[in-house]
């Protein structure tokens, strides 16, 4: 079965986070797109991002605590008062989602984002890359630079700077560590 007939979830904003209850949709969504991270009793809790690119897609609709429904807006502005870069890193984690990769959380890489080649299973093999959002504009030193890259060497992965423009647009980066 495609990911597109996968039917409309029910998730629900529970205490800041996002929960699917029913075991049967979330393993669903988990099996079919590697979505979420599964929870004790088969519920499954998705990352900020990947609620929005699911509520977006039209996948889930999700509800708060009173069960009124929330929208694409109501839900991105919840997310972004625990953290102003949420809609930063949304256009960069839909756009690789679009391009059929795999995207986890990368906060233990220092950087936004895993990223898994199309059809890989992360758990199963390790990602290839970390992708790191940041505004057009901004100043990396050249010491956080070398962080970055030297912290995916060490953990055999490439870092990839995903820099969104003021239109959303993304052009990534990749810097890697040459030794003469």
């Amino acid at each position: 079965m495609e990911e597109a007939e996968i039917p409309v979830v029910e998730a629900q904003l529970y205490k800041g986070k996002i929960i699917i209850w029913d075991e049967a949709q979330a393993n669903q969504l988990y099996q079919r797109g590697s979505y979420g991270k599964p929870l004790s009793g088969g519920k499954l809790q998705l990352a900020p991002v990947e609620a929005l690119y699911l509520l977006e897609g039209g996948k889930i609709r999700v509800v708060d605590e009173g069960r009124k429904q929330l929208n694409f807006k109501n839900l991105s502005a919840k997310f972004t008062e625990g953290d102003p870069e949420a809609m930063l890193k949304y256009p960069v984690y839909a756009d690789l989602r679009s391009r059929g990769y795999i995207i986890k959380t990368g906060l233990k890489f220092g950087a936004h984002f895993r990223v898994y080649e199309r059809g890989e299973k992360p758990g199963e093999v390790h990602s290839k890359f970390l992708v790191h959002a940041v505004p057009e504009g901004v100043k990396l030193t050249p010491t956080e630079i070398a962080r970055a890259v030297r912290l995916a060497h060490s953990v055999r992965k490439k870092i990839l700077w995903a820099v969104v423009d003021d239109e959303g647009d993304i052009t990534y980066y990749a810097l890697t560590r040459e030794r003469p």
